[in-house]
């Protein structure tokens, strides 16, 4: 296991590096208003702040980033500043703005995370900012007049590169601390499991009322399942079938595992579940708000998920450390990153049907409707965030000891 503080030290002729990149992006900084870019010029200013925090916070100008590290991060900003691939260049900046932003969280604050766990929260936040960035240029375009975008199309390809440029600086990154003598290898003994906690809360009604319902609605989903299959709807099969499958993981989970998830969880699951194959049997198109409202409600269970990963991770290794903001920001990027995800997804799933004929087993509806999407994913995401983490606490706890690959754990 690695150690993303031992990256940060005092080392004169790596600090000269560092602070001649650090004036190279200045310089970038006054190209880019000079020339009228403004969102390059910020964005560019936002690198450069984060490179001189450690040294301000340490009062040390030898303390800094890595210049290797820094320079890498750079290449995106020089290739822009002299007109190359106009489409990809502002993703890896991101991408690089994140990388930075958890190497100097771990060296500035309390927050700890390895090498590994960067990673992820590299690829996370840049698909994350990849769903603000569709949103708030879709409103502008919506509100100002303005034509930032030029269709649905270009607004997923730009999601797919989004995503492609976090994935790649995430390998990037991973090859960087394998390699470099500067991080340090601890081995950090793993904490016993904790005891799960059995009065984690729940759903209104008790354990009765909610196995009622949940049998309730797998037959809704089995009736669905079986009229598709009866009228050969192959979208409708997979779109009722595969949720109804997804209903019964609670019980292979209590069988395999040992594990008896609260049945408020249970039927939390279940309802987005029978939402999302519902929508599918044309309720979608009937009801503009329905759309709306299942995104929310299994973007709701998604954050939970992501949560559970996040406190799993951190009671799985000793190296890992975060408080409470930050697993609420952590919940709401993990949504937005899996909500790009699952757009792009859709999109394939078009691309596929348009090639091989046939229906999409997954439709988009739009540029409205991708951004309607990850506008209530952050909805759901939210309010697990600010009010009922504490439904996961129980299912973090049973993660505990099959995360450590994700912490970098040995």
């Amino acid at each position: 296991m690695g150690s993303l503080q031992s990256l940060i030290g005092p080392h004169r002729l790596d600090a000269l590096g560092a602070w001649a990149v650090t004036g190279i992006l200045v310089g970038g900084v006054g190209r880019f208003a000079a020339g009228g870019e403004f969102d390059w010029a910020v964005l560019t200013a936002l690198l450069v702040a984060i490179a001189v925090t450690v040294p301000f916070a340490t009062r040390d100008l030898e303390t800094t980033v890595p210049a290797e590290l820094l320079g890498l991060v750079a290449v995106p900003v020089l290739v822009r500043a002299f007109g190359g691939f106009p489409q990809v260049t502002p993703f890896l900046v991101v991408a690089g703005v994140a990388l930075l932003l958890a190497v100097v969280l771990d060296a500035c604050t309390s927050l700890t995370m390895t090498p590994r766990f960067a990673t992820v929260f590299v690829v996370i936040v840049t698909m994350a900012v990849a769903g603000v960035w569709a949103v708030g240029i879709y409103a502008t375009d919506t509100l100002l007049g303005t034509t930032f975008l030029d269709g649905q199309t270009e607004l997923m390809w730009d999601l797919v590169t989004a995503a492609g440029a976090g994935i790649v600086a995430g390998v990037v990154f991973e090859l960087y601390v394998e390699r470099s003598a500067r991080i340090a290898r601890l081995r950090v003994s793993n904490p016993d499991p904790p005891a799960v906690d059995q009065s984690e809360a729940s759903l209104p009604g008790n354990g009765t009322h909610h196995h009622i319902a949940v049998r309730t609605l797998q037959a809704v989903l089995g009736v669905i399942s079986a009229f598709a299959l009866v009228r050969g709807n192959v979208t409708l099969f997979v779109n009722s079938g595969g949720p109804l499958a997804i209903t019964f993981l609670p019980a292979l989970f209590r069988r395999e595992y040992g594990y008896a998830m609260d049945t408020g969880i249970v039927l939390w699951i279940t309802v987005a579940s029978t939402l999302h194959a519902a929508g599918a049997f044309e309720l979608y198109g009937a009801f503009g708000w329905y759309d709306s409202l299942a995104h929310a409600v299994s973007a709701s269970l998604v954050a939970g998920v992501g949560y559970a990963v996040a406190r799993a991770v951190e009671r799985h290794s000793g190296a890992v450390a975060f408080n409470r903001k930050f697993r609420a920001t952590f919940v709401v990027l993990f949504v937005l990153a899996v909500g790009v995800g699952w757009e792009i997804m859709e999109f394939t799933s078009g691309g596929i049907a348009s090639m091989i004929g046939g229906e999409a087993v997954l439709a988009q509806y739009g540029t409205s409707d991708i951004v309607n999407d990850l506008v209530f994913n952050t909805v759901g995401a939210l309010v697990v965030a600010g009010w009922s983490t504490a439904h996961f606490e129980g299912l973090a706890a049973r993660l505990t000891g099959r995360v450590g690959s994700l912490a970098g754990g040995d």
